[in-house]
């Protein structure tokens, strides 16, 4: 007698996480970081107090994620641009040079603006160097480099861990000093980046990738 294997879905656990991070997404974007309680979380999910502490700690790891979510929708993309690029890489120094390369290509092909707008939306736009929110928006950039660091030492595992590690957090932290820049000199930006504040954009990207092409070039 056969049994036939049906492919197993989200566990309950992975819905009820999923359904608090949508919920506090939902409400953060219409009242900010600050605008919302872990009841009211609990009320859009569908969940009780008590399963929101069972996934996160508080409202700011709960942040963290919504922060992650909104960056793995666009990670997901670079990561596939990331697997192209690193087929056929030769061994050696020249190698690592090129990998590197490459991560900087695709981050010019990614639609960071457009994350980094929803959360500071997110975030309740705050202004200067808020403390809470960049360290919430850098813990979520952390989390998805990390990702991207696992892929490149899979795809290309002749790199140099250290390169690896230092050439990334060189990139995690021009990206988020590019992007407090590019807000302050773009504050009213909505959801749909206007092609004047992309071009922006891209010209600081610039400025910043050719600063760490030149740092690992010599």
């Amino acid at each position: 007698m056969s049994t036939t294997t049906r492919p197993r879905g989200p566990s309950l656990r992975d819905q009820r996480h999923d359904a608090i991070v949508d919920a506090a997404r939902a409400l953060a974007t219409r009242r900010g970081a600050q605008g919302f309680t872990v009841e009211q979380v609990a009320a859009a999910a569908g969940v009780s107090r008590r399963t929101v502490f069972n996934h996160f700690t508080g409202l700011d790891q709960l942040l963290v994620a919504v922060c992650q979510q909104i960056l793995a929708e666009v990670i997901a993309e670079l990561l596939e641009r990331v697997d192209r690029s690193l087929a056929d890489l030769p061994d050696g120094e020249e190698g690592g040079r090129l990998a590197l390369d490459a991560v900087h290509d695709v981050t010019r092909g990614a639609d960071l603006p457009s994350a980094i707008v929803v959360i500071h939306h997110v975030l309740g736009r705050p202004e200067g160097e808020d403390e809470r929110a960049e360290a919430i928006s850098r813990s979520a950039f952390e989390h998805v480099v990390g990702r991207l660091r696992e892929r490149l030492l899979t795809r290309a595992p002749s790199l140099d861990p250290f390169d690896v590690e230092v050439s990334l957090a060189l990139l995690t932290s021009g990206l988020a000093l590019l992007a407090r820049h590019w807000l302050e000199r773009h504050p009213d930006l909505d959801r749909d980046v206007p092609p004047e504040a992309r071009a922006d954009w891209d010209r600081l990207l610039d400025r910043l990738l050719d600063r760490l092409r030149s740092g690992h070039s010599g």
